[in-house]
């Protein structure tokens, strides 16, 4: 039997609709957000009824993407997390980079939402720091420099929360968006030197204010290269409008 490339196998959705020709869309999906459920019991405390509520309607979708950057470079600034248009929302933003692979950046969120009001003077994005990342296939410094030992593998993720009320049947009737929060994590091999890594200008200015929590340690594995891991945090800011 022929398989139908474009509607059953391969076939996939920018949900968020940042693809563009250096990337490609290497997995996605689309599930319907599941309902809560409420019973009613007897005296017997056996149950007699039943109720759903929190997405009657079937509009609320919980959505994900993950693109890899083939080739060229993509600007984290051009990216945002919070609404990025009418009903979609990306709660999470994630790139990772690897020795020997392609960076990965996946996003996940929601579509179908209530359409968010922006705060006076804001919008409801939430905007990233101006970092490169490179289309190649290599472990990438992304907000920060090694100035020892050999860096393997590094990820950023930026964070954003949707709020949603419900009306009194358990109904969507308004979402939100607040936050925003970065986490930043790179991974190294010791050669000779233990290995250090500082933080970058863009991610300490002040709208990032983003401080190293956990300096590389050592995890020294029998017969085996020595290895560490740093990670940092920072806030991001809401765009003005």
């Amino acid at each position: 039997m022929s398989v139908d490339k474009a509607t059953s196998f391969g076939a996939l959705t920018d949900h968020f609709g940042i693809l563009t020709d250096a990337m490609k869309l290497v997995a996605s999906s689309k599930v319907p957000r599941a309902q809560n459920r409420a019973d009613a019991q007897d005296e017997n405390e056996d149950i007699v009824a039943s109720a759903y509520s929190g997405n009657s309607a079937g509009e609320i979708y919980e959505v994900s993407c993950t693109y890899a950057l083939k080739s060229g470079t993509l600007d984290l600034s051009s990216l945002f997390v919070g609404e990025l248009v009418a009903g979609t929302v990306a709660e999470s933003l994630a790139v990772a980079t690897a020795n020997g692979a392609w960076p990965q950046i996946t996003v996940s969120g929601f579509t179908g939402l209530e359409t968010i009001t922006a705060p006076t003077g804001k919008t409801n994005k939430f905007s990233l720091p101006a970092i490169t990342v490179n289309g190649v296939k290599q472990a990438q410094c992304m907000g920060f420099t090694v100035t020892t030992g050999k860096l393997t593998g590094s990820s950023i993720t930026f964070n954003c929360s949707m709020a949603e009320q419900l009306d009194g049947v358990g109904e969507p009737a308004a979402h939100g968006v607040s936050g925003g929060t970065g986490e930043l994590t790179a991974e190294f091999v010791r050669i000779e030197t233990a290995p250090a890594w500082a933080l970058a200008a863009v991610l300490t200015a002040a709208e990032f204010l983003a401080e190293v929590t956990q300096s590389p340690g050592a995890e020294e594995g029998q017969a085996a290269w020595h290895t560490a891991t740093g990670a940092a945090s920072f806030i991001v800011p809401r765009l003005s409008a």
